[in-house]
């Protein structure tokens, strides 16, 4: 029993050295709308705000985007702060 128990947290010490690794990396921020048919200001003001607080290196993403959502941005010409998150194959964005 008490090998299973170093095991564990062998594994668990190996997955926070992975999150920690990953920590290093540039910042990727996404903002998945999947399920919300229309997002109210508040959402839309949250991810440009996301965008202008972030620095230009990092990669604010969006997934699942409603299209009138998109359109908004685009009149608005925000849409270019923003990168789509890549779908699966056959699924919408």
């Amino acid at each position: 029993m008490r090998n299973d128990d170093e095991s564990g947290r062998r594994r668990l010490t190996e997955r926070l050295q992975e999150r920690q690794d990953e920590a290093a990396e540039p910042n990727h921020v996404v903002f998945d709308f999947t399920g919300l048919d229309s997002p109210n200001v508040s959402d839309l003001a949250l991810i440009i705000t996301a965008r202008l607080e972030s620095a230009p290196e990092d990669n604010v993403w969006v997934r699942s985007l409603p299209w009138r959502t998109a359109r908004i941005l685009q009149v608005l010409r925000l849409d270019h702060l923003f990168r789509h998150y890549p779908e699966v194959e056959g699924e919408p964005n």
